[in-house]
């Protein structure tokens, strides 16, 4: 499994290239083609794709925010096991363990999204919440996207890999 990663500064000189190139041109095209070739990241732990465990700090339910869990179970060949993964999802306070919230059973190649702000809500808490998403027994992949509505006035989006257990940076 390959996922793409844009360089941040790729991102931006591509910015700068279009403003300075004119619209349309084949120079910009070209300019542009080089910039946008992606690098790619492998998502590998110890155990093949993925992780067994994956942390992630500083997530928000509270009003205007909305926190989802985002799963894949790779099929074997994108090197997943091959078996079904039910992982659990742990939620943290500031206080201390809010409770616990389960993954539907994923088969090979199946994914599955989990309102943090639902779970969270079963336990009749909103606001600040970090995660730990486990499996007991094979690796999967794991990341949050993070939607916010902050008082009607300004909107936005984040996407991030969990801290894998066992990484080494």
């Amino acid at each position: 499994m390959k996922v793409v990663v844009l360089n941040p500064w790729k991102v931006f000189a591509a910015g700068v290239i279009s403003c300075l190139l004119v619209a349309g041109s084949v120079l910009g095209g070209l300019a542009l083609w080089g910039v946008f070739d992606s690098d790619t990241a492998e998502a590998y732990g110890a155990a093949g794709v993925g992780a067994k465990t994956w942390y992630f700090a500083e997530g928000y339910t509270g009003p205007g925010f909305e926190e989802w869990i985002l799963l894949y179970n790779p099929p074997e060949n994108q090197g997943g096991s091959g078996i079904v993964v039910q992982p659990g999802i742990t939620m943290y306070s500031n206080g201390g363990l809010i409770g616990e919230a389960y993954s539907p059973p994923l088969l090979p190649g199946q994914r599955a999204s989990i309102n943090i702000n639902d779970a969270a809500a079963y336990y009749g808490y909103s606001g600040d919440v970090s995660i730990v998403v486990y499996s007991n027994t094979y690796p999967f992949l794991c990341e949050r996207a993070l939607y916010f509505n902050y008082k009607g006035q300004i909107t936005g989006g984040s996407q991030s890999w969990g801290y894998q257990e066992g990484a080494t940076e």
